[in-house]
């Protein structure tokens, strides 16, 4: 796996034990990024941005965005294992600075707390097998006070049978094999 663009371009990164994590793809993430950056509906700027990467991983996803510039990106992951890997790679960049890890459960944070300011993107990546979607979104949902025009890029299983019609607007909906991705904004 690689970073596609932007400072880090071409830097490669550890992957942790794929029995644990579900890699995004090289493929499926720069096709995201031109999603984000050009789609007439998005058109996210990176530049100086707040992101939050759930399930990150190996963080290849947050690693991209500051790469492109974003100013911070708080990432989430519970397993110790996947996070010894994201710490290393983000390391490997030189960003702890610009890096919250936070090593709980996403259903245990108080988002309140946690995210006094702004969000300007969330990446929402669980596991294929995840069956707390309802209280994932619920929770999700509790940042829209403070970052009422987020985007949020969802990467689920196709043929999963998720309501976001609740909480989110999907704006666009692309699948790449299994994977289906959704770009959403919050319910105004």
């Amino acid at each position: 796996m690689r970073i596609i663009s932007g400072y880090f371009k071409k830097k490669k990164l550890l992957l942790p034990d794929q029995n644990i994590t579900r890699p995004l793809r090289d493929y499926v993430k720069e096709s995201i990024f031109n999603f984000l950056l050009h789609n007439k509906n998005i058109k996210f700027n990176f530049h100086n941005s707040n992101i939050l990467d759930i399930f990150s991983g190996s963080g290849s996803f947050g690693i991209e965005c500051l790469s492109r510039g974003s100013a911070k990106v708080f990432f989430i992951e519970k397993n110790i294992k996947t996070l010894k890997i994201l710490t290393k790679n983000i390391e490997s960049i030189n960003s702890l600075d610009k890096c919250e890890i936070i090593n709980k459960d996403i259903l245990n944070i108080d988002f309140i707390k946690l995210f006094k300011d702004k969000i300007d993107l969330i990446f929402l990546d669980p596991p294929f097998n995840y069956e707390l979607w309802n209280e994932l979104i619920k929770k999700i949902n509790f940042i829209k006070k403070n970052s009422p025009e987020c985007i949020i890029v969802i990467h689920q299983e196709v043929g999963k049978k998720i309501i976001y019609e609740n909480y989110f607007n999907i704006l666009l909906q692309k699948k790449y094999g299994i994977s289906l991705i959704n770009f959403a904004r919050f319910n105004l």
